[in-house]
């Protein structure tokens, strides 16, 4: 297993994962057209290839994850995915572990990322990797989190 940076042609992969509205909104964010389609995609998430990062078995994609420089100086974690087939064998927590120590060979000590409070998995994932909520920059439906 590791991790490698992400093609375009692995996102027509990816968007297979997501099936409805809800789920293109948890993963994603609100704004990201639904139904996905490829062109659409690339541009509602930025997508590069030094941004974007897959883990991968063999030629097998197990999960994707984004890391995207903030303004504010923070680097972002962002639509961190894994393939339904394979969730809950901890391989969005090896991804996270993956993207973070990557952030730390860029420079950067503290990284964010936004998880809707719905999203029960994904928020005790986070927290067990050391994020802590900043509730100021949080609301009723979205928890966003620092580690440093």
């Amino acid at each position: 297993m590791k991790i490698r940076q992400a093609k375009i042609r692995d996102l027509y992969l990816i968007i297979s994962w997501v099936q409805n509205e809800q789920e293109c909104k948890m993963w994603a964010g609100p704004n990201i057209r639904f139904p996905l389609n490829i062109e659409n995609l690339l541009e509602d998430i930025g997508f590069a290839n030094d941004t974007a990062y897959c883990l991968i078995n063999g030629e097998s994609i197990l999960a994707f994850g984004q890391l995207l420089s903030k303004k504010n100086g923070f680097l972002h974690l962002a639509r961190i995915i894994v393939d339904p087939s394979h969730r809950e064998s901890g391989y969005g927590k090896i991804l996270c572990n993956e993207l973070l120590q990557i952030a730390r060979q860029m420079g950067y000590q503290k990284i964010s990322l936004n998880v809707y409070r719905a999203n029960l998995i994904a928020l005790k994932l986070y927290t067990n990797l050391g994020f802590n909520e900043v509730a100021e920059k949080s609301s009723v439906e979205n928890c966003f989190m620092i580690k440093s």
